[in-house]
């Protein structure tokens, strides 16, 4: 009987296993327009009136380009990296990895006195996309909800 329920354990960490191994990794490339209804932002670049996510995701390859909009002007940071949970440079000044989770992606950026863990999934639908931002740093510490509405070509 006891080898039964190690053999039985046994199989159902293989098949959980497995399951994890081989779940698609979500793919949220298009244009998404900041929500600003919707959203809980708590900490806000001053005097930002909008927000643009464009993804580009090929597999596991990621990148996005984020706008913040001032009035007429945008803010532009681009960030390009494979969901390998690898450690890397970004943007020049800091150490972060993108992780596949099971429905999500996590990004996660440090440096000394500051740490900024984001988690991108999809909300209620597909043409919503949520930022689950928590900072904290040296002189901030938030945690925002950005809601982005994908955009519909016209």
């Amino acid at each position: 009987m006891k080898n039964k329920l190690k053999f039985l354990l046994a199989l159902l960490s293989l098949i959980f296993c497995q399951i994890e191994a081989f779940a698609q990794v979500p793919d949220f490339t298009g244009n998404w327009v900041l929500n600003n209804e919707k959203s809980k932002i708590h900490s806000r670049p001053a005097g930002m009136t909008s927000s643009v996510f464009v993804i580009k995701q090929d597999g596991y390859d990621f990148s996005l380009t984020i706008h913040h909009i001032f009035g007429k002007s945008r803010d532009t940071i681009i960030i390009k990296m494979p969901a390998d949970g690898e450690t890397r440079q970004v943007l020049g000044v800091l150490s972060g990895k993108l992780e596949q989770k099971q429905n999500y992606l996590q990004i996660t950026l440090w440096r000394k006195g500051f740490l900024d863990i984001v988690k991108y999934h999809f909300g209620h639908s597909k043409d919503q996309f949520i930022a689950d931002e928590v900072l904290k740093s040296d002189s901030d510490n938030h945690h925002n909800i950005w809601i982005f509405d994908r955009e519909k070509p016209e």
